[in-house]
């Protein structure tokens, strides 16, 4: 009896303790309030600074500073994204401290967040004002690289800010005087991410990187005008990323990449989001011994990324543009561009895109190609459609392939291919087309989907115009060019793809293979002009 009295004892007292513990965490958070006058703060810096782990600040309606670090696991709520504005700074906010050894955990909603001009960034290892990042939110890496700050932004607005750097460094590759060409990096528009972010019924907006007005034309790379991930995994619920730039111009431009989101690392989740209006532009001044253009419009998954998963989602009007008015120049993938090895890491799933712009102009060679992007993965209620893709010359040779798609290998299923169009034009050399719809460039299966309505023209001294529809080629080892791979056609259909050829005869309307074989089951290949398929 006293050993089951004894023990009743120990008990109370341990549920006592753990009792106590709870009320003390819980009398320890406090909320902080901050209004423009008649609460403890006017200004949400000095609130952080009072503020400890676990508290919230309380931000009234109104306009406040921007330019301030939350270096404390808490939460910042606004009033409403429209009445609570933190403006200027850059970046506006920073969440966690660069390279430190613990990175706190932070909430912001109901604000938002704009006027930043960020001109610099704590990566100066190639002097200070040579790469510049995050222009309304920077949250960097903590000390190992290992990842930063665990961050979520919910019913907030992350708009109108700007980022450019205002120095440059001799890195980059050689130039024609045979010194290395200037570089000077600008990422991260909205955001640039090294630490866990979600989003949620956020909109990331007009953010600009490069060639910013009033910021001069330094920068050679822009890249990631609305978020750039770097480490660790990005989440976007019922948000969007609208109308960012990223923009590059002549003496030192050279690349500009995914005006809406760049992601090098971690993972992706998208659902119900939309990335929209965004555009990467290159306007160069360099010889053709010089790499420029844009890999990808909208949105660039590369890298380290280790998983990609998008759904319900529509990636639209997204614009991929290049000019070099002295040599070559390149632009891909106006919607979204994937370059994972494992195809097995990507999925899509009743996804929309559509009304991507990919164009390439040159007095040199100039290739564009993929409009609504270079995809693999699995692809399950896909509809690509209303993309376009662009390549004129004025003097060299233009080519062009994919105005879907450049596929790099995996399925898609109960999906469409429709309505989607490539021009090329050379008037003194060589015009090259290949695939209205999709240009295979690993492999592709298709099941019960349809391929309808695309169209591809070319026109030049010579050259060629083939796959109205679909082009697979399996090129010879050791040869520039992707390798193809088999096609499968199951219960799907190729119609009513267009090929235009002018000083050549185009070949494959609706499909050109060639060293490749094709399986067929229960598909239909009709009404393509001027014929239905090369090399079957």
């Amino acid at each position: 009896m006293r050993r089951s009295n004894a023990k009743r004892l120990l008990l109370a007292g341990l549920l006592a303790l753990a009792a106590a513990a709870v009320t003390s965490a819980q009398a320890s958070a406090a909320t902080l309030t901050v209004c423009p006058s008649g609460c403890a703060f006017n200004q949400i810096d000095p609130a952080i600074a009072a503020a400890s782990n676990g508290d919230t600040i309380q931000v009234a309606a109104g306009t406040y500073n921007g330019g301030f670090t939350i270096d404390k696991s808490l939460k910042l709520v606004g009033a409403a994204a429209g009445e609570t504005i933190i403006k200027g700074g850059g970046p506006v906010v920073t969440i966690g401290k660069a390279l430190a050894a613990t990175e706190p955990t932070v909430s912001i909603s109901r604000v938002t967040i704009t006027g930043g001009k960020t001109r610099t960034s704590w990566r100066t290892f190639l002097g200070d004002g040579v790469i510049a990042l995050g222009g309304g939110i920077e949250i960097p890496p903590n000390s190992d690289f290992s990842g930063g700050a665990n961050v979520t932004i919910a019913n907030s607005i992350i708009s109108g800010n700007e980022v450019a750097p205002s120095a440059t460094a001799p890195v980059g590759p050689p130039c024609p005087d045979g010194n290395p060409c200037p570089f000077a990096g600008a990422f991260g528009g909205g955001i640039d991410n090294w630490g866990s972010l979600t989003l949620a019924n956020t909109t990331v907006s007009n953010n600009l990187i490069g060639s910013a007005s009033g910021l001069g034309a330094v920068a050679s790379d822009a890249e990631g005008a609305g978020i750039r991930n770097v480490l660790g995994p990005l989440t976007i619920t019922n948000s969007e990323i609208r109308g960012n730039r990223a923009a590059v111009t002549a003496p030192d431009g050279r690349f500009a990449d995914a005006g809406g989101i760049l992601l090098v690392g971690g993972t992706l989740t998208m659902n119900n989001a939309s990335v929209a209006d965004n555009s990467a532009t290159v306007a160069a001044a360099f010889p053709s011994s010089v790499d420029v253009g844009v890999p990808a419009g909208g949105m660039h998954l590369t890298g380290n990324v280790q998983a990609v998963t998008i759904s319900n989602s529509s990636i639209s009007g997204n614009v991929a543009a290049a000019t070099n008015t002295i040599g070559d120049i390149s632009a891909s993938s106006a919607g979204l561009h994937i370059d994972i090895a494992d195809s097995n890491s990507v999925a899509l799933s009743n996804d929309v895109i559509d009304g991507n712009s990919a164009r390439a102009a040159a007095t040199g060679n100039a290739d564009a190609g993929s409009g609504a992007g270079e995809i693999t993965g699995t692809l399950s209620n896909v509809i690509l459609t209303g993309n376009s893709v662009d390549a004129s010359s004025a003097a060299g040779n233009a080519s062009a392939e994919g105005g879907a798609s450049v596929f790099d290998g995996g399925s898609m299923t109960n999906s469409l291919i429709n309505d989607n169009h490539v021009h090329v034009s050379a008037s003194g050399g060589s015009a090259t087309v290949q695939g209205g719809g999709v240009f295979v460039a690993v492999s592709l299966t298709l099941r019960n989907s349809t391929v309808n309505g695309n169209t591809a023209e070319a026109s030049g001294a010579s050259g060629s115009a083939r796959g109205g529809g679909i082009f697979d080629v399996a090129f010879p080892f050791g040869t520039d060019g992707p390798p193809g791979g088999p096609l499968f056609l199951q219960n799907s259909k190729l119609t009513n793809n267009v090929l235009t050829g002018h000083g050549f005869t185009p070949q494959g309307g609706g499909l050109y293979i060639l060293n490749e074989p094709l399986t067929s089951t229960n598909s239909v290949i009709a009404d393509n002009t001027p014929d239905q398929c090369f090399g079957c």
